[in-house]
């Protein structure tokens, strides 16, 4: 059966919140109490769907990245000669990195939660959830910093990412903050409806994996969130209905090679971490068009 107006409609509210905001207090308290990271320059904050306002009703966690900021690691690659030496001659290596940081956050939590809470992955530490609260996956990073501009006076200018250190598995290097920071100017310039369009495709993404059309493992939410990040902003019509048959009939006949990751920095099916491929992504916006109108 097609999706109803009617349908599509509802699909543009937000999840809730309430049980995202006490998890993350409660992780960032834990990580506030440990005294090995309050000797630190620690940031922590809120990445992926609940942060940039696009999950929906059923999403089960919260990411949330414990960022080191008093060490950094510098690409320096942009810079001219002069620039990188003068970098060099002012900075030092530090002995306190993503091991020890890694290490610090998972006692932190334990101290907190207790032990029989803390699951330790490959990327992330997660927290597992009680009444009240969602899972959390807490993710340890170095600060990432990509110098465009360098002098010992000012310290230089740097677009800031971060760093994982992954347990088993390649360096993965994110711009949360870009990512954030994108999504909210696209949300304005096509008049507050690009993120309810967000909603829309993933809860279209849900329905085409209950009906068994889909295989939801091969159309993460992030994957959803860039390729309709490209849709130009007058597809953006506040029509719901209309808006997501504009943006799918789009994206069925793009050229997804081009495609921009929100964070405007990583191509989407070229150097995005997620490492997602442009045919297994036109297969996807296929089976979600079939999805709407079936």
């Amino acid at each position: 059966m097609a999706v109803t107006a009617t349908e599509v409609g509802n699909w543009t509210a937000v999840g809730a919140q309430d049980a995202m905001a006490r998890t993350y207090a409660a992780v960032q308290l834990a990580i506030e109490r440990n005294t090995s990271l309050q000797a630190k320059d620690i940031e922590v904050f809120l990445q992926g769907s609940y942060a940039n306002a696009t999950n929906i009703r059923g999403d089960a966690d919260v990411d949330i990245v414990v960022m080191l900021k008093s060490s950094w690691l510098a690409d320096t690659s942009m810079l001219t000669p002069v620039q990188k030496q003068a970098y060099d001659r002012d900075h030092h290596s530090v002995s306190y990195g993503a091991t020890q940081l890694r290490r610090d956050t998972i006692q932190a939590l334990t101290d907190y939660f207790g032990a029989d809470r803390i699951d330790p992955r490959n990327k992330c530490i997660r927290v597992n959830k009680v009444d009240g609260y969602v899972d959390a996956d807490v993710v340890p990073a170095i600060q990432h910093r990509v110098y465009v501009a360098y002098d010992s006076l000012t310290k230089g200018g740097y677009v800031e990412g971060t760093k994982i250190f992954t347990q088993k598995g390649p360096v993965i290097i994110n711009y949360p903050k870009l990512h954030k920071i994108n999504g909210t100017a696209k949300h304005q310039a096509t008049r507050q409806n690009f993120k309810p369009t967000v909603r829309q495709a993933k809860r279209l993404k849900r329905r085409a994996a209950n009906s068994g059309r889909l295989d939801p493992a091969i159309a993460p939410g992030y994957l959803l969130e860039c390729m309709v990040y490209n849709a130009p902003d007058g597809l953006f019509v506040d029509d719901h209905h209309g808006r997501l048959t504009g943006v799918l009939r789009w994206l069925l006949t793009a050229d997804l090679s081009s495609f921009k990751s929100v964070d405007s920095i990583h191509e989407l099916f070229k150097t995005d971490p997620g490492k997602f491929s442009a045919p297994a992504a036109k297969s996807v916006v296929i089976k979600l068009a079939e999805e709407l109108v079936e």
